[in-house]
């Protein structure tokens, strides 16, 4: 049986995982059995011998017994709860939502991948929407001057409070299917943001079988 973690331990643990360097490298790793290793080699330095399998579980549950307090403390007004460690781990991870791993660089790339592909469907919206625009401009009628014609009592009245009405009703319908294009793209844009959401629900539980 594993024996337990002493304070000082933990506080030393805690000391190194704060360390930018080891913060980069959790960042970066594909798979972090070598960045654990060397967080065990660096706490062996100071008299505490872990595997790197039992650093990289420590920080598993010291993670998941923070998500858990800071969810119970921005739910609960007055029963808030405390925690030897909240404020370290808050100083390490405070600063990013709190699903978002340090320890694995999967779950950290998630959320730049997805801001990518967020941002291109963005574009590609106003690309649409402007080309949109384009067309209403480049299939507005264009007034030309036409032959002067002697006027006549019924057709110099209408001719000039029928045409302006014509060019109204078309810009206006125009307008409405401009906007019924908008709101199929941005439909689609929600859509394609929810499926990426399911899609990262599914590599988390998967990272977290893993390390299970």
């Amino acid at each position: 049986m594993a024996v337990s973690w002493s304070a000082e331990e933990v506080q030393t643990f805690l000391s190194l995982i704060a360390e930018e360097r080891i913060q980069r490298e959790l960042d970066g790793a594909t798979r972090n059995e070598k960045v654990f290793q060397e967080v065990a080699k660096l706490l062996a330095a100071h008299g505490y011998h872990r595997t790197y399998k039992q650093c990289r579980d420590k920080l598993k549950k010291l993670k998941s017994d923070y998500r858990s307090i800071k969810d119970h403390n921005s739910r609960s007004g007055s029963n808030r709860r405390s925690w030897k460690w909240f404020d370290q781990m808050d100083a390490i991870y405070g600063g990013r939502p709190t699903s978002i791993g340090r320890e694995g660089a999967l779950d950290s790339a998630t959320p730049l991948l997805e801001n990518t592909i967020e941002d291109d469907s963005l574009s590609t919206i106003d690309s649409l929407a402007l080309s949109l625009c384009n067309d209403e401009s480049s299939s507005q009628p264009v007034l030309t001057a036409s032959p002067p014609r002697p006027p006549t009592p019924s057709t110099s009245t209408s001719s000039c409070t029928t045409t302006p009405q014509r060019v109204v009703t078309g810009k206006r319908k125009r307008s409405l299917h401009h906007q019924e294009h908008l709101a199929v793209l941005r439909e689609m844009q929600v859509a394609d943001i929810q499926q990426q959401e399911l899609n990262r629900a599914q590599r988390e539980r998967h990272l977290q079988m893993a390390l299970d």
